[in-house]
Order: C-alpha cells, then sequence, then structure tokens
C-alpha cells in the first residue's frame, strides 16, 4: 500500500511538462508513490485523471490554495508538497520510505540537493536536532513531509493570504511550521537528499519589494522585541536587490500593515 502522496502544484502552461517528468520516474517509484497535481489557471474546475495521475484542475491562483486542495485530496498516510520544478532522487526516496517514516513522527523535514553543484544544498539542516520556532523561518514547502491525519486533525493548513500568487508571495510555508510546532507536531530533521532544486539566485524569479514585506508581515507572529530584531537583522543581511535602508522600509511596512 503506498503511503505517501507527492502533492504537485503547478499552472496550466506546466502541467503537460509535470505529467511528462513524473512519467519519466522508473516503475518502482510509480508504484511505491501517488502522485496528485493541483493545476493553476485552468479554463474550468476539473478533476480528472491523465496517464493514471489524477489532476485537479483550477481556475484560481495561488500556491496555498493549492497546497490546501491537496491536503484536502491526500487520502495516503503522508504528503510531500513539491513545485513543478522538482528532480528526485529516487534511490533515497526509497530507502527513505522503507526505513525512515515512522509512527512517531508528524513532520519529516529532509534535504534539498542542489541542481547546479552536488556538494552544496538548497537547505542545510546539519547540525540542527530541535526543531523550534525560529527555526520555521527557515524551511522551505519542498522540503516538508507531513503526516495527514495530524495536519487534518489539527486543522493546520497553508494560509491563503500568503505566498505565490498573493500580494505577501512567500512565508506561507513557514507560517504552516509555526503553526504545526505550537499545535505540538514531532518534527524530526533528515539527512536524506530527496530531491533537488536550483540554487541560483538568477533562476528564481524573485519580487523582492513584496517578499520583504510578506517577511515583515510574517514577523507579527513572534514576539515585538523578537520582531524588532529580526527585522534589524535582515535589514544588512537578507539577500535583495536593494540596500539596507529599502530592505528596513519594506520589512517595516509588512510588518506594521
Amino acid at each position: 500500500m503506498r503511503k505517501l502522496t507527492i502533492a504537485i502544484s503547478t499552472v496550466k502552461a506546466q502541467r503537460n511538462a509535470v505529467i511528462k517528468k513524473i512519467n519519466a520516474l522508473n516503475d518502482v517509484t510509480k508504484k511505491t508513490v501517488s502522485f496528485l497535481v493541483i493545476s493553476q489557471l485552468e479554463d474550468e474546475y476539473e478533476n480528472t485523471f491523465i496517464d493514471g495521475i489524477k489532476i485537479i484542475k483550477l481556475t484560481s491562483k495561488g500556491l496555498s490554495k493549492s497546497r490546501n486542495v491537496a491536503i484536502k485530496e491526500t487520502f495516503t498516510e503522508w504528503v510531500w508538497f513539491q513545485d513543478d520544478d522538482f528532480s528526485i532522487n529516487e534511490i533515497q526516496l526509497s530507502s527513505f520510505l522503507e526505513s525512515s517514516l515512522t509512527n512517531n513522527i508528524d513532520i519529516a523535514l529532509i534535504r534539498i540537493g542542489s541542481l547546479e553543484n552536488c556538494e552544496k544544498y538548497y537547505k542545510n539542516y546539519v547540525g540542527y536536532s530541535k526543531f523550534t520556532r525560529l527555526l520555521s523561518l527557515k524551511v522551505s514547502s519542498i522540503e516538508i513531509i507531513a503526516k495527514v491525519n495530524f495536519i487534518k486533525e489539527n486543522t493546520i493548513a497553508f494560509d491563503e493570504r500568503l505566498g505565490l500568487g498573493t500580494e505577501l508571495p512567500c512565508c506561507e510555508e513557514n507560517k504552516f511550521m509555526l503553526d504545526s510546532f505550537d499545535k505540538g507536531a514531532n518534527i524530526h530533521f533528515f539527512s536524506q537528499t530527496l530531491c533537488y532544486h536550483t540554487t541560483l539566485p538568477e533562476n528564481r524569479n524573485v519580487d523582492y519589494v513584496k517578499n520583504l514585506q510578506a517577511k515583515g508581515y510574517f514577523l507579527k507572529n513572534f514576539s515585538i522585541p523578537i520582531a524588532l530584531i529580526l527585522i534589524f537583522k535582515w535589514t544588512f543581511t537578507i539577500k535583495s536587490k536593494f540596500n539596507f535602508l529599502k530592505n528596513l522600509k519594506l520589512l517595516t511596512k509588512g510588518f506594521f500593515s
């Protein structure tokens, strides 16, 4: 019985490429993992199957909304949230499914390798052994493998005010992890590299103005002293195309909005 669904968020223009990518995976992977594709900006709403893959077509846009649809439509024990530019490490995924997902875990955070350099990582949690509220600031959604019963029973969802397709196009996964932690999730870090993602800034379409405002907005979930310390720190350290004064202005605008 399959225990993991890989839920891939995409848009109509990329849907067929995603289906082709899934079909190119080996037979072992396709027999042990379920795939669910949530495609946004479609001409009409539809639940269908293409090449045996369940496709949910949405006429709307919003990454968080598509993730929430994935949660609702997943009936395996676990769900792994993925973007449409995924590249799966099938060997490590098979090993991970056989031995790592146990009943005492509510959320597994796995490593994402760099597409451009096999010695680097998209995010690297080596050295972390215990999840904290502040670590919710670090997580990316494609690292999250969540126990479906836990998130459904605790009514945890992605905040649809945040994420691509909204005016605050990031931090939805950070809010998801923060809510999970606050609801008592048993969160584990894993060293396995289960997929790969670009680590080159030029390959990522980032709206720095809206992203900084979203980060400031998300900091409302922390106490004012911690939020102000992080705003001050990010003003100088956050990667953007602006100087520190512009960073400060955008972060504070989001925080006080």
